[in-house]
């Protein structure tokens, strides 16, 4: 990987991460700092965690994820509600184009400050839709890392428990197998025929700019739950979005 992508991405991934648990309320916005992190020379501060147990668990997901890049054509974080486990949100940065290589086209000189500001533009993309959510209700959801990948094998095993095992001098010890898990296909609603029609999905999906220069290609979006009948009332402050969104499918149909 070429060095100062290879710099960067690691700070980049920080900031998404970190952006998506204060802003979606996963935690309370007092247990993160936002007067000494300024990633990417944003005009405002980035929020990142004081806990030190999360901290360490993300800063352990990136270092595995960037050993594993190869192999990643997908990165997801999910907000799940915590009421009935939906997974309401996802937040996706897709690397299935990304070049793991130096450029092939020899012309091509990647620039640091290109590199910087590729990563610039695509978290700024990720603050613009943050701050223009719903809000989500305190305690109401949690997170998940999903990694889709090509001939390899992650996530936990059956019977394994995904919290991270603590030792006696309280540092946190991970286990990079049963850590993460991998992804696969949920509908997010209850089985059987007579649900089928009350309780279909649909998704929102918002496209967001993503980084793209020489072999850097990683698309960014983001899914959204849509539920009928203020089905996530108990998770959002002003479900109104949603329904009228809901009403809007329903008039193109």
């Amino acid at each position: 990987m070429n060095y100062f992508i290879e710099k960067w991405i690691r700070v980049y991934l920080k900031c998404f991460i970190n952006l998506i648990l204060c802003h979606r309320n996963v935690y309370p916005k007092s247990s993160f700092t936002y007067t000494t992190y300024q990633g990417f020379n944003l005009p405002q501060y980035l929020p990142i965690t004081r806990h030190h147990g999360l901290n360490s668990y993300i800063e352990e997901f990136i270092s595995d994820l960037l050993g594993k890049l190869d192999h990643v054509y997908h990165l997801s974080l999910f907000v799940i509600s915590k009421h009935n486990g939906w997974a309401i949100e996802r937040y996706v940065l897709d690397f299935g184009q990304f070049q793991h290589g130096q450029p092939v086209d020899k012309d091509i000189v990647l620039k640091e400050g290109e590199v910087y500001d590729e990563f610039r533009s695509s978290l700024n993309s990720l603050i613009t839709y943050l701050e223009k959510q719903t809000p989500i209700r305190d305690d109401t959801v949690t997170f998940e890392f999903v990694i889709d990948t090509i001939e390899m094998a992650l996530g936990r095993k059956f019977g394994i428990d995904m919290d991270p095992k603590t030792s006696k001098s309280q540092v946190v010890d991970f286990e990079r197998d049963t850590n993460w898990i991998r992804y696969h296909e949920d509908q997010n609603v209850p089985d059987g025929k007579e649900h089928s029609g009350a309780y279909k999905p649909k998704l929102k999906v918002t496209a967001l700019i993503g980084c793209d220069w020489g072999p850097i290609c990683i698309q960014q979006y983001n899914e959204r739950l849509i539920v009928p009948n203020k089905g996530l009332s108990q998770v959002y402050y002003d479900d109104d979005q949603t329904n009228n969104f809901e009403l809007t499918l329903g008039s193109l149909q």
